[in-house]
């Protein structure tokens, strides 16, 4: 029984540094792609760009994606925006996982669900997105999302086994 206990709290400790680790990530890729600009237009820095036509003015890109490219999506919030509450629903999550796993455990599966959602439209939105990767984070985003996913369906097995268990240990 304490083996099993300890690999319980061994693996959410581990879903928990994964949760907050791929938040972070995405706060990280919010810094580098837009300069600490969380929330509102996306800030790139330095001074702005020269009107079009002025000297010394780069030419202004053609309106529109380049030819023979596919638009991005359209997102519900500018990227920075998404990247920010991304971060911080994992740590609300991880905080309710805890809370869950402690006083609410009836409660814990759904906590599990939304972990699995959270990283699930992550990864999507990632391909959706045509699968950006920014100094390699993208690639090591995704990694952790789907190794967060798997220990996440094997933490609900575990509650859901150990459910039945707890009752017919309390009838007994």
């Amino acid at each position: 029984m304490k083996t099993d206990a300890k690999t319980g709290l061994i693996l959410s400790g581990v879903i928990s540094l994964l949760a907050i680790g791929d938040g972070v990530l995405h706060l990280m890729l919010d810094l580098i792609l837009f300069h600490g600009s969380f929330w509102g237009s996306p800030s790139f820095g330095g001074a702005p760009p020269a009107p079009a036509g002025a000297p010394g003015a780069a030419p202004a890109p053609p309106p529109g994606p380049p030819p023979g490219s596919a638009a991005p999506p359209q997102l519900p919030l500018p990227l920075n925006e998404l990247f920010l509450l991304n971060c911080i629903g994992f740590v609300v999550l991880v905080v309710a996982f805890w809370i869950t796993r402690r006083w609410l455990t009836a409660w814990a599966w759904l906590v599990d669900l939304a972990l699995i959602v959270m990283s699930a439209a992550s990864i999507a939105g990632w391909f959706l997105f045509g699968e950006p990767n920014p100094q390699g984070l993208g690639y090591l985003s995704k990694i952790v999302e789907i190794v967060l996913i798997v220990l996440v369906v094997l933490h609900a097995f575990r509650l859901r086994v150990a459910r039945p268990m707890e009752s017919t240990a309390a009838t007994a």
